[in-house]
């Protein structure tokens, strides 16, 4: 009984053990979003994995802080529609979204608004993502495009139902009354 393998099924196995995971990381979009979330966290950008559905006015900055201690927010008066106070953090991602920036707009310590900045490549994803998460979105009409919105206990997110190239690409949480 011969029990060696053939040098070209070796040699076959072997190209397929190195070159399958690297095919799949470059090739797959869900290998690129793992690699841009893997060289993000390298590059020392933090998550920011926030519970969207929990968000509401009695929400405070300390809490968000606590929740995030490696993301530094800077906050500084600017009084608008949102709020008195916008806090601002450079981040790596949110809920697996590889992204750039968040900002809580604050009136007192009562959390208003949360802009998300996200990269522009995921939107499509971050749809999927809020439509299994929310359910289906409503479509709304601003400034001459379309919205997704989805209602939630305390408040509506928004998302742009297409991102151009020229376009911020954000998802944008607002407190119910803001």
């Amino acid at each position: 009984m011969n029990l060696k393998l053939p040098k070209t099924y070796k040699l076959m196995l072997a190209l397929a053990v190195v070159t399958g995971p690297f095919i799949w990381l470059v090739l797959t979009a869900d290998g690129q979003r793992r690699s841009d979330l893997f060289l993000l966290h390298l590059m020392g950008h933090q998550p920011f994995n926030i519970a969207l559905e929990r968000l509401g006015p009695g929400v405070g900055l300390r809490a968000i802080e606590k929740q995030f201690p490696r993301v530094t927010f800077d906050c500084h008066s600017a009084a608008s529609t949102l709020g008195e106070r916008v806090c601002a953090a450079g981040i790596g991602s949110f809920n697996g979204i590889p992204a750039r920036s968040a900002r809580l707009w604050l009136a007192g310590d009562s959390l208003r608004a949360v802009r998300l900045d996200y990269r522009r490549r995921y939107h499509d994803l971050l749809i999927e993502s809020l439509t299994q998460s929310f359910g289906e979105p409503k479509l709304q009409a601003a400034g001459g495009s379309a919205i997704n919105s989805w209602e939630l206990s305390d408040g509506v997110l928004l998302l742009p139902t297409t991102v151009d190239k020229d376009d911020d690409a954000a998802l944008m949480w607002l407190a119910s009354g803001a």
